[in-house]
């Protein structure tokens, strides 16, 4: 019986540490990756934060309201420090000044130009597909 008992209470011992280990690596993992996305978000933050302070860095940019054509307008913004819509989003909606070009992208389509001069905006009829295609892609291209 006494042998019975230390085998059961080795067996119990044995599962308890293997449970214990195993929600230590769930744990490891979760903290882990939790670490990942605030480290990748605290990134994102400071390369915005950055390129609103170097304001030196002037570019051409395009936001849409909605990046699938023909269900969003879209603004093509010239001359403007490049942080203040590099990569931004929210929900649908998507910006990017990386290679684009407010001159060559109002080429085509129907833009109507603002008071200052400083933007072109396009309605959802009046845009082209590259403009679409412009805030949505990472190069702009």
């Amino acid at each position: 019986m006494q042998t019975y008992l230390s085998s059961l209470i080795r067996k119990l011992r044995s599962s308890i540490f293997m449970l214990t280990l195993i929600h230590l690596i769930i744990f490891y993992s979760c903290s882990t990756e939790n670490e990942a996305k605030k480290k990748e978000e605290a990134n994102k933050k400071n390369q915005i934060f950055l390129g609103i302070v170097n304001s030196a860095n002037l570019s051409d940019c395009v936001y849409c309201t909605n990046t699938q054509a023909f269900q969003g307008s879209c603004t093509c913004y010239s001359n403007i420090p490049i942080g203040t819509c590099s990569g931004l989003s929210s929900g649908p909606a998507k910006s990017n000044s990386y290679k684009i070009s407010c001159t060559e992208l109002t080429s085509s389509g129907v833009w109507f130009i603002s008071d200052d001069g400083k933007s072109h905006t396009c309605l959802y009829t009046t845009c082209p597909p590259e403009a679409y295609r412009a805030a949505f892609t990472a190069n702009g291209i």
